[in-house]
Order: structure tokens, then C-alpha cells, then sequence
């Protein structure tokens, strides 16, 4: 699926995103936060969990249909 559809099921499934072409144990959680509208996260993010650093897409990134939840 597209990025944007991959985030609108990750916003309402509270769980993170990743491109099928990444490793599975690290995703992108989006979020609406000021701070951090994008973050890296390892394995599959919970409540606690301590995320990584921000995300900055590449256009690759943005065009991609293989975009998934992080389950």
C-alpha cells in the first residue's frame, strides 16, 4: 500500500509502518506530536518503548507501494 494509507491504518491501529523492502524489526511510528512527528522505532512499538531518532523520507520513499504495518 501507499504511505498514506499504510499511516492512516497505523494511526488508527496504533502501531507502526515499514517498507517491505526494510528490515522487519525496525519501523516508523507516525504521530501528531510537536516534537516528533515521525519516529524510528525497533522492533514492534509499545507502550515505554524508547524511540530512536526522526525520520526524513527520501522521494523513493514517498513514491513506494510497499509500505505495511509493523506487526
Amino acid at each position: 500500500m501507499n504511505i498514506q494509507e499504510a499511516t492512516k491504518l497505523a494511526m488508527e491501529n496504533g502501531t507502526a509502518i515499514r517498507r517491505g523492502s526494510e528490515p522487519e524489526e525496525t519501523g516508523i511510528l507516525p504521530t501528531n506530536l510537536s516534537t516528533y512527528q515521525c519516529m524510528v522505532v525497533r522492533d514492534v512499538f509499545q507502550k515505554g518503548q524508547k524511540a530512536y531518532a526522526r525520520w526524513q523520507p527520501s522521494a523513493d520513499d514517498l513514491l513506494a507501494n510497499d509500505w505495511e504495518l509493523l506487526t
